[in-house]
């Protein structure tokens, strides 16, 4: 067992988003939305190297499932992102506050404020490449989009990815 365990939860968390992303990446058909895939992987893959002690970690499997369901329902990645951007990245910046609020530790703050500044970034680079993109007006996206919200909301994460301590 780690001695940090809000590190090796949030570990978890960045390395299926890490991983869930970059595969995302490799199959989509929007080249904007490639670019931000690729590049939001990279992010969270840094995270997860600064939060990984010697223990064993492994990809969050809700996570890694509601980024990979995202994009088989839409292969051109725009769920993926709204997934990131509108549901996984808010509940992921309270549960990093929530660890930020009860961490004594300076240099695990320093680590949880960078991880927090990286998801505020992700968002915002999200909300800009698909401001560039054409509004999609599908009545069967936004019901998938809505869905991912229900998941987590019916996996006791309404508000955050949870924690542990």
């Amino acid at each position: 067992m780690s001695d940090w365990p809000a590190g090796q939860h949030l570990a978890e968390i960045y390395d299926a988003l890490y991983a869930a992303l970059g595969e995302g990446a490799l199959r989509a058909s929007n080249d904007s939305f490639v670019v931000r895939l690729h590049e939001a992987s990279r992010a969270f893959g840094a995270l997860a190297l600064e939060v990984r002690d010697d223990h064993e970690v492994s990809a969050d499997p809700l996570v890694a499932a509601m980024v990979g369901n995202s994009m088989a329902q839409d292969p051109t990645g725009a769920l993926t992102l709204y997934a990131l951007a509108m549901v996984l990245g808010p509940r992921l910046l309270v549960s990093l506050r929530d660890y930020l609020d009860h961490e004594t530790d300076e240099d695990r703050r320093r680590i949880l404020a960078h991880g927090s500044d990286l998801v505020v970034r992700e968002i915002r680079a999200v909300g800009e490449t698909v401001a560039r993109c054409e509004p999609l007006d599908d009545p069967a996206w936004a019901d998938a989009a809505r869905s991912l919200v229900d998941v987590l909301d019916g996996a006791g994460m309404a508000e955050s990815l949870g924690q542990r301590r």
